[in-house]
């Protein structure tokens, strides 16, 4: 099979979306290896996945910058397909949410999420209006769709009115490189490397409304100081849009000594954060999937989530869940927070053994093998 994929988004730190289409791709290389992947991507491309000697992965460049949306845009409507149909590929995959304007051939489309429809304030103006325009047509012309989670599909069928049985659920998955590391002295390396304290909390992922950083820092200030906690709480992930408001609020607070920003933090970093880390929290407001979840399972590490439906998919029982409170929004972390951290060994104990039973079920081979078997129905 001659599979097309639009990698458009490949480019620059990659987040949970990037990452995914990066691993899929990876996956598909090892498992299919008489399948060939034509790749489109920015110029800047860097990788992964790695091209390497792979013969089957071959790589196109485009001419543009992956940062310019709009060039991007008009040449996914206006070039892909024909490059795709260049390439003699069998399938189009249109891997972050939208598909050519005038598509001609079997396709399969991929909806993350439907935040930019359901919760626009959590989205970009443009990309909200954008994605408006895109998600129900490219749901409509595309052969199949695939949603990352149940949560998902359930919206998709909705907001976009596409039938149940044209949807494929393709969860993400977690590489090996994530795992419980005993070694001392890498930790202690990474601890001084990126200036941790000895006990601290875990956000992972781009700083960005939805991920209800406001509360979190309210919250966690409400628990330390309610119960004099040691931790830190520290922040590994690049400041997105809609974050203006968080040097004042930590100012308000005098919380600049307990909460840490490392920046974007490469992948090979992570699993070591995770390792050192007393507790992860991902508190979003709504999430499509929740990549950091698995991946702190998979390095023992206890997780704190929200009760969005997607989180609370992922997590499967094995994290520890916290109502929202859209009155009160920094309560419930505070609550949670505290029930996690004092006196509460033997509970986050608990949750790390059921972490690492729950991440063993999602690996990126299951993720390629239900994406493989997606594109044989389109062409079927």
């Amino acid at each position: 099979m001659r599979i097309g994929i639009d990698g458009l988004h490949l480019s620059g730190p990659y987040g949970g979306v990037q990452n995914a289409l990066a691993r899929t791709v990876t996956a598909l290389r090892k498992d299919f290896p008489t399948d060939e992947l034509f790749l489109y991507v920015p110029r800047d491309f860097n990788g992964p996945p790695d091209v390497g000697a792979d013969k089957g992965l071959l790589v196109r460049r485009t001419f543009f910058l992956g940062r310019w949306r709009t060039v991007r845009t008009l040449w996914r409507n206006f070039r892909l397909q024909s490059k795709a149909y260049a390439d003699s590929c069998d399938v189009l995959h249109g891997a972050t949410y939208a598909l050519p304007t005038a598509l001609s051939m079997p396709a399969v489309v991929t909806i993350h999420d439907t935040i930019a429809l359901s919760h626009p304030e959590f989205a970009t103006p443009g990309s909200a209006r954008l994605q408006k325009r895109l998600l129900p047509r490219s749901a409509q012309v595309a052969r199949r769709v695939h949603v990352p989670t149940y949560a998902v599909k359930a919206e998709v069928e909705r907001r976009l009115e596409v039938k149940s049985d044209k949807i494929d659920v393709v969860p993400w998955g977690v590489g090996g490189e994530f795992c419980v590391i005993d070694e001392r002295k890498r930790l202690d390396a990474a601890r001084k490397a990126w200036s941790l304290p000895e006990k601290f909390l875990l956000f992972v992922g781009t700083l960005e409304p939805k991920k209800n950083i406001e509360a979190l820092i309210m919250g966690f200030y409400a628990a330390k100081m309610n119960k004099r906690l040691p931790h830190a709480l520290v922040f590994a992930g690049q400041m997105g849009w809609g974050m203006h408001r968080l040097k004042r609020l930590i100012h308000e607070h005098n919380a600049r000594e307990y909460i840490l920003f490392t920046e974007y933090v490469p992948e090979n970093a992570l699993p070591l954060l995770y390792n050192l880390a007393d507790l992860c929290i991902l508190p979003s407001r709504i999430e499509g999937f929740g990549l950091p979840v698995l991946e702190a399972f998979s390095c023992g590490c206890p997780v704190l989530v929200s009760d969005a439906p997607a989180l609370v998919e992922v997590a499967g029982g094995a994290a520890h869940v916290f109502k929202q409170d859209t009155t009160n929004p920094s309560r419930p972390l505070r609550e949670a927070l505290e029930t996690l951290l004092v006196d509460a060994d033997r509970l986050r104990m608990d949750l790390r053994e059921k972490g690492l039973r729950r991440a063993k079920m999602f690996t990126w081979q299951r993720t390629a093998g239900l994406t493989r078997k997606s594109y044989e129905c389109a062409l079927g």
